[in-house]
């Protein structure tokens, strides 16, 4: 099956292309991609515009190119750090208030905690380790570099992180910033010509995982997977509530989460094995419970055409169903289905499809797309190439899928029979943080960011939390 891979925001054409997928459904061909770019403008403390950088995404990395206006003559230390915030800050080294500390430290997408050349690969220094910036006697700066040790997309994405240029040089071995001294210009890199919405969370230990919207009351729902706290979003105003503590009965963290016909919200408890469901009110109705498990984890869930909830556990090989009635029942034992489960987030984000005849379902660990025969319970793979697969959001035959550790929202485009697909594009937006699942507004996308990995890895995450709206694409 032949893939088209896109970065960037596109549309794609409306003629019939020259490739089938299978199931024998003619894709739509894609036209040349815009390559991805980026701006930073370098600021001085006081604010004042003295430079721009420019990023722009290459087949084998980032071409990088700075100017940069009243610096001291010679080399200066520059890095790309990790938060997109050019103001004043605690820098973590000396426990004291910097210029441009706000930015934190440097960007290490590889938790390598270390400093280090900027050819040395990121599992070994910090992936936001640049070349040194060298200032002629005018006290301009020009530099123009490649990169493969931070992008514009992916895992090592760079997106609304800031670029810093430091007063000393770089000596690339000493901890945390090469002995560089003081930060002496920052600026935020910022996508070009792309916009997007924020919704912002009050609570630092928020994490949201899970996202479903109530189109009968402009709602967004969100919820905690640290603490199972349920929040209320106006998609109009952006105003948040609590919709339903966190710590209730059953539910300690909240996962997938759906709005049903009834309004009311569903959510899955992850290792606790639980599924929740709750009143438009936020009263709890009912916490149904898997069988006892030494490892559940019902990771997503999506009510179907037939009336039935499905349910899926990334540890457990079982889909699970709820009944009308409300009954929790194990509906299929994938360990007699191609399905193999392995170490890692096995099946995670499910859709049931509009004609009540399939479900599809994402495995995490190994990037597999499964189609799942509500009446036959026969299961097909419908492709691969989508590793980190979390979320899904089924919009007619076009399926979004987030991709947290990716960092980015791929879209296929699906056979009639949903049992194909090709991956049409890879979408970053303006910088995506463990993108996690996806609910619709309309014509809008809304995706969470939940910063799983840095919770994982004992790194704080970036704050406020925030729910992304954006266009289809």
């Amino acid at each position: 099956m032949k893939k088209v891979l896109l970065l960037g925001t596109l549309a794609l054409a409306g003629t019939v292309g020259g490739h089938v997928l299978a199931g024998g459904m003619e894709a739509m061909t894609a036209p040349a991609s815009t390559p991805l770019t980026a701006t930073a403008a370098l600021r001085d403390e006081a604010g004042q515009v003295l430079g721009t950088a420019t990023f722009r995404q290459m087949d084998m990395g980032v071409q990088v190119t700075v100017e940069a206006r009243g610096l001291t003559p010679g080399q200066h230390g520059m890095h790309v750090h990790e938060y997109g915030r050019c103001a004043p800050g605690v820098d973590p080294a000396t426990n004291t208030v910097v210029p441009f500390g706000a930015a934190g430290g440097h960007f290490d997408p590889g938790m390598s905690k270390n400093h280090d050349d900027p050819q040395a690969p990121n599992k070994y220094g910090h992936g936001g380790d640049a070349p040194m910036l060298t200032v002629g006697a005018d006290g301009v700066g020009r530099a123009t570099f490649m990169s493969q040790k931070f992008s514009l997309t992916g895992m090592n994405g760079v997106l609304n992180r800031s670029l810093v240029i430091h007063a000393n040089p770089d000596d690339y071995k000493t901890d945390p910033a090469g002995k560089s001294g003081t930060r002496v210009q920052c600026g935020v890199i910022r996508r070009d010509n792309f916009s997007v919405r924020d919704y912002s969370l009050p609570d630092h230990l928020a994490y949201p995982e899970g996202v479903a919207y109530d189109a009968q009351r402009g709602i967004l729902y969100t919820g905690s997977a640290t603490n199972g706290t349920v929040y209320a979003i106006n998609a109009t105003t952006g105003a948040v509530s609590k919709f339903s503590e966190g710590g209730a009965l059953g539910r300690r963290v909240a996962l997938g989460m759906k709005v049903d016909g009834q309004g009311r919200v569903w959510i899955a408890g992850g290792q606790q094995g639980t599924v929740s469901i709750l009143n438009p009110n936020g009263m709890i109705l009912r916490v149904l419970e898997t069988p006892m498990s030494p490892m559940p984890y019902l990771n997503d869930l999506t009510p179907a055409p037939d009336g039935n909830v499905y349910v899926t556990d990334s540890r457990r090989p079982v889909i699970f169903r709820v009944d009308r009635n409300l009954n929790l029942t194990a509906w299929l034992d994938l360990g007699k289905t191609p399905i193999r489960y392995g170490p890692g987030v096995n099946l995670n984000g499910i859709v049931a499809t509009p004609d009540g005849r399939f479900l599809l379902a994402m495995q995490t660990n190994t990037g597999e797309l499964w189609r799942i025969d509500l009446r036959t319970r026969a299961v097909k793979r419908v492709m691969g190439g989508l590793m980190n697969g979390d979320g899904l959001l089924l919009d007619g035959y076009t399926l979004y899928v987030a991709r947290n550790k990716d960092q980015m929202i791929s879209k296929v485009v699906l056979a009639l029979d949903y049992g194909g697909g090709t991956l049409m594009m890879e979408e970053p937006l303006t910088g995506l943080r463990f993108p996690a699942t996806l609910t619709k507004i309309g014509g809008d996308l809304v995706v969470t960011q939940p910063q799983l990995d840095r919770l994982q890895g004992g790194m704080a995450p970036e704050v406020p939390f925030r729910l992304t709206r954006f266009k289809k694409f």
